[in-house]
């Protein structure tokens, strides 16, 4: 059975693209025509500035985002390794193609590899390389499409793929797609040579001719378009290419939607649940990041085996089929994380293990899958060009800013007191109104009305409620008016407003950070072996054990051990008390007292040692130097 293509356009602003083979949506492309296509696009870009941090820089397109190029992007003509910075400066102009949308704050990500796709041919930035695809296998085929490539003749540093579409075309058609090509590259760079960056020099083509090219193969059988104006075009360009497929192209003329009309929406609708329910009770959680998509398979309702690992077995071989088409249908891209249930049987993981590969085969993506872990875990990554149909189609809930939940009444009248308190204890303020939905207003006033009355007494202070149908369902705003008089009775003193200092409890945080920080430069500069020696160690058996160490000088000890005291090392909280004093005391000088034989100093040794170092430390000295100061000023 041959595939189906439905062209769904809507308003005139949106358009999607169904592949219907056997039966079963294959895939689904979704582009906004107001938006444009920028994937493809081949733009001179000027250099905005060098990241050496990133080895990488940042280039302006002219498109609002700047582009993101590695160095590893670059061709160049200096050694390898050479930093970016050597390679390229702010103001330089380059060529670049586009090879990844931009994603939400993220810009695109450009390569100086260019590649212009036809239809039976890709020409690309290469050493004079001619390939076939490795998607044909016959032989006699791959033989027969290198030779003719022996035969084409590809611009100065590009070379040409054959692609799977051409097995069954003959060299005339080849060869077409060939000048065709070679044609639009010479455009492309004398148009490079003329124009002043950042300028567009090659725009890829719209999602219908993309389509044709990329999608329609010889087992289609009717390609459907709901609009006369993409049905000309894709006419237009058929007879040109592809004029087997002229007669196959339809116009829509049926009221009823074209997805509608063949039973692809109702199940279009549910592409962006969380769960997906499979035919034997079980389900699929898919949830998705910017940069990661998690997917957990549970039993849930299937009951149908008796034993458990049986159970198991049949669940994650039912939702292997699943995953695979959720991850083509949802344009899921990036590091994947898949957890099927535990098995016990590592015949049963390898066949699971078996049966992703094969699912995952059809998938026209890049994709790098690893093992089944010991823990049911399979990692793996898959091609992502464009953001997903879900960051399309869908933005951030403004209530719950995209955690999937808001905080309970009671929170957001924990949260308001406690700022109101904050507000009327730093601020002389005569009125205070506190803005929120009136749900959350009502409910406050019934529940602290006392609380309130007093701090108004107490603060000489109106406080106010105001409800606003208009704000979100958790979020309130504080607006304060201050008191008003003349100004020499509001100045205050300077007595008044220089406070005391205050010990801070978050001194402990800072030696905490301190030592991190001299933790990872230690492992920074640990060899790989004793890196990998302790790692390979077991920290909960070695954990009480002391290792004994004995020197080389020393002689052998026969009789009982000499217990030698050993330094005790100083505890996070003694650190804090030190850092406390010398953060939050007087500058005063501090005289290092002789350590104690033993190597260890008690809590009071250490006290009358700081003591008497500050009683010696010349404080008329200091003294002396404040009246000298003093004398100076006056």
């Amino acid at each position: 059975m041959g595939s189906h293509i439905l062209m769904n356009v809507l308003d005139e602003q949106e358009l999607r693209v169904g592949v219907i083979r056997d039966g079963r949506l294959e895939s689904l492309l979704h582009e906004r025509l107001g938006d444009g296509q920028h994937l493809g696009n081949i733009y001179k870009a000027k250099v905005a500035n060098v990241e050496p941090s990133l080895d990488a820089a940042f280039l302006d397109l002219g498109t609002g985002k700047n582009g993101f190029i590695h160095v590893d992007e670059l061709i160049h003509d200096k050694p390898r390794g050479t930093r970016i910075e050597a390679i390229l400066r702010p103001g330089d102009e380059i060529v670049v193609q586009i090879t990844k949308e931009s994603i939400k704050d993220k810009g695109p990500n450009m390569t100086m590899y260019l590649s212009i796709p036809g239809r039976y041919l890709v020409l690309m930035h290469s050493d004079q390389t001619k390939g076939v695809s490795k998607r044909i296998e016959d032989p006699l085929v791959r033989k027969r499409l290198k030779k003719i490539l022996d035969s084409c003749t590809p611009p100065e540093g590009f070379g040409f793929i054959v692609r799977t579409a051409a097995a069954e075309r003959d060299e005339a058609e080849i060869k077409l797609d060939y000048e065709f090509l070679k044609r639009l590259w010479s455009e492309v760079d004398a148009l490079s040579k003329t124009v002043r960056s950042p300028f567009c020099l090659y725009q890829e083509a719209d999602v219908v001719v993309r389509t044709l090219r990329d999608v329609a193969g010889p087992d289609v059988q009717k390609i459907i378009i709901d609009q006369e104006k993409l049905y000309d075009e894709a006419r237009a360009f058929a007879q040109v290419f592809m004029p087997e497929l002229v007669n196959r192209i339809e116009l829509h003329r049926d009221e009823l939607p074209i997805f509608t009309f063949y039973g692809v929406e109702e199940r279009l609708a549910h592409i962006s649940d969380r769960k997906v329910q499979l035919p034997s009770g079980g389900t699929v959680v898919i949830e998705q990041t910017e940069a990661l998509v998690s997917i957990d398979v549970n039993s849930a309702k299937n009951r149908e085996s008796s034993d458990v690992e049986q159970t198991a077995l049949m669940t994650n071989l039912e939702a292997v089929n699943t995953i695979a088409e959720q991850l083509v249908l949802r344009d899921l891209g990036g590091l994947i994380i898949i957890d099927f249930i535990d098995m016990e049987d590592r015949g049963h993981q390898r066949l699971v293990q078996l049966a992703l590969r094969r699912a995952l085969s059809s998938d026209k993506a890049k994709i790098q899958v690893t093992p089944l872990s010991r823990f049911g875990l399979v990692e793996m990554t898959r091609q992502r060009t464009r953001p997903s149909h879900a960051m399309v189609s869908s933005v951030q809930c403004p209530h719950c800013v995209g955690t999937g939940s808001v905080k309970t009444a009671e929170s957001i009248e924990i949260d308001c007191m406690r700022q109101l308190r904050q507000m009327l204890h730093t601020r002389s303020v005569a009125k205070l109104e506190i803005v929120m939905p009136q749900d959350v207003a009502i409910h406050i006033l019934n529940a602290r009305h006392q609380e309130i009355s007093e701090l108004e007494q107490r603060k000489d202070c109106k406080i106010v409620f105001t409800g606003d149908p208009t704000m979100k369902a958790r979020e309130f705003r504080l607006v304060p008016s201050f008191h008003r008089g003349p100004r020499n009775e509001r100045r205050t003193t300077g007595n008044e407003k220089a406070q005391s200092v205050r010990p801070s409890l978050l001194a402990p945080l800072m030696v905490e950070q301190a030592k991190a920080i001299q933790l990872a430069k230690e492992l920074s500069a640990m060899k790989p072996a004793d890196l990998e020696r302790e790692l390979a160690e077991d920290p909960i058996s070695n954990a009480g054990r002391v290792i004994p160490v004995a020197s080389p000088m020393a002689p052998p000890i026969e009789s009982r051990p000499i217990e030698m005291p050993v330094a005790r090392a100083s505890t996070v909280f003694e650190d804090a008390v030190i850092l406390r004093r010398l953060l939050f005391s007087p500058n005063l000088p501090i005289a290092v007292g002789h350590p104690n034989p033993s190597g260890l100093l008690s809590g009071q040794a250490a006290t009358r040692t700081t003591s008497a170092g500050l009683a010696s430390s010349g404080g008329g000295d200091r003294n002396r130097s404040r009246q000298t100061r003093g004398r100076r000023r006056h």
